[in-house]
């Protein structure tokens, strides 16, 4: 496909470059280029700052731009290489912040399911046994911010600035990110009004589902009747929306238990 963009591939998956060839994906905001020579890889990428989010193709072409015309550029130099590249969608290295389309209040006694959208990072990797891998990128750059009740307490987490969503209709199909299920259920016997919550990205795992779109597991959050702490439960398997799922990339952390205990704020506010 030298010289034409085929916008019909996944980003993902294992790619044959041979010796002296390089190769260019465009993903949402990313254009990352990969060349491949005799001992050597090289990883170049740049990031578009002017970036319409509602965009959704995909381009993968072979290109003879040099990846030193790029911002961020590396070179991993090994005795022998062969040409086979993975390339495995990852969710965050920190937990993410989601918030809301408007604020709303959580009747005592309710649930419902909020629809999270978070930007994935990408890793890449050669080989097969051992597989090696090379560099972890985030495809859209976000921000840092700290969630918690204090400066004191609480982690640096990153902000989104996609909504997250009542309805899954309302969630735009993007390649560059994977939608989260939130259940929340109110156990208290008070009202929770929800303005922001974190998801913790690093314990989710991403899947493909029909139609492209990427998945993660679902998550629970339970707020106990005290009102003070708060239940993180991980999905075992992937949510029911995500018909014919297969699993692409692995959790960066393992959780020690499918269920976690939090401070009621450190996971709400």
């Amino acid at each position: 496909m030298t010289g034409e963009a085929n916008t019909k591939l996944s980003w993902w998956g294992d790619f044959k470059l041979d010796h002296d060839q390089s190769r260019q994906w465009q993903i949402g905001p990313l254009s990352l280029l990969i060349r491949h020579l005799n001992g050597e890889w090289q990883i170049a990428y740049e990031r578009l700052d002017n970036y319409d989010n509602q965009t959704t193709s995909v381009e993968v072409s072979d290109t003879s731009q040099l990846p030193e015309s790029l911002e961020n550029n590396s070179r991993f130099i090994f005795r022998k290489t062969k040409g086979l590249l993975t390339i495995s969608p990852l969710l965050a290295d920190r937990p993410v912040i989601a918030r809301p389309h408007i604020p709303f209040n959580l009747m005592a006694g309710e649930e419902t399911t909020l629809y999270v959208s978070t930007p994935l990072w990408l890793e890449l990797a050669i080989g097969s046994s051992p597989i090696k891998v090379l560099e972890s990128i985030a495809i859209q750059r976000s921000s840092d911010t700290w969630f918690g009740p204090s400066t004191l307490e609480g982690e640096l987490c990153y902000a989104t600035k996609t909504h997250c969503r009542l309805n899954l209709a309302d969630v735009s199909h993007r390649p560059h990110r994977a939608i989260t299920p939130v259940l929340i259920k109110n156990k208290s016997d008070t009202m929770l009004a929800i303005e922001r919550l974190k998801v913790p990205a690093p314990l989710l795992p991403v899947y493909s589902a029909a139609g492209g779109q990427l998945w993660t597991t679902g998550i629970t959050l339970t707020r106990e009747k005290d009102g003070d702490m708060a239940e993180l439960q991980i999905d075992k398997n992937p949510p029911k929306e995500a018909k014919q799922a297969s699993l692409l990339g692995r959790p960066r952390d393992d959780a020690n238990s499918a269920i976690l205990i939090r401070a009621f704020n450190t996971v709400f506010s």
